[in-house]
């Protein structure tokens, strides 16, 4: 797979990076994946985060301290990301999104095109963006990353979709045993998605934190 300059689809990239259009994600409160004046962090002032998130064999059932682990990411991305701290929020957001994981996979996508708590990378966002947007998924999601795709030269297209399909490969849902489901919060019409991995159901009669990490309810934006 040939690797074109990313400069230029950096520069494609920011230029959707407004309001309302940006995909949304998992808030108590309305909340945009967009770019705000909120500044991430200087490096000095962050301290170095390992996070372990092991991928089992492919096919093979999630052990509950994986499952744990890669919720637990995600809850912390989650938190740190809505407080503007994104330096701090990616590596945990990265972790679930290489799980399959979708709203981190979108955030992750966002990071790198505006470069937030990572350098800009206008292919990782597009692979990013674009893996987030197959499959069961938000609106949000899959308009944003066509709103961005509609600036990709048809040249460059092959190339970003031989990507995308690789991480579709490795960091998608079936591979790493994730169901999402699309539903509407009980009560509203708003709607909402959950991902969890599809093994849950073996622990939840035992460890009620893990139901209670995955099921995660997410209002689209301006809601």
């Amino acid at each position: 797979m040939r690797k074109y300059p990313v400069a230029i689809l950096v520069a494609m990239a920011t230029g959707v990076a407004s309001g309302a259009d940006a995909p949304n994600s998992e808030a108590a409160t309305p909340e945009t994946i967009e770019e705000t004046t909120i500044v991430a962090a200087p490096p000095d002032s962050i301290e170095e985060v390992i996070v372990r998130g092991t991928r089992p064999e492919s096919g093979r059932v999630v052990m509950l301290p994986d499952a744990l682990e890669i919720y637990d990411a995600r809850r912390r991305g989650t938190d740190l990301y809505r407080r503007g701290e994104y330096a701090a929020a990616f590596p945990h957001l990265l972790v679930a999104a290489r799980r399959g994981f979708k709203f981190a996979q979108a955030r992750v996508g966002f990071l790198y095109q505006q470069g937030l708590g990572t350098d800009r990378d206008g292919w990782e966002a597009m692979a990013w963006l674009g893996l987030a947007s197959r499959g069961t998924t938000m609106p949000e999601i899959r308009n944003y990353f066509n709103a961005l795709w509609e600036k990709v030269p048809e040249g460059y297209r092959p190339q970003l979709l031989d990507k995308i399909d690789i991480y579709e490969e490795q960091y998608g849902t079936r591979i790493n045993r994730v169901a999402c489901d699309r539903g509407r919060k009980v009560g509203t019409y708003m709607p909402t998605l959950t991902c969890r991995f599809i093994d849950d159901h073996l622990y939840q009669t035992t460890n009620q934190d893990l139901q209670e990490l995955s099921t995660i309810e997410i209002p689209t934006v301006g809601s």
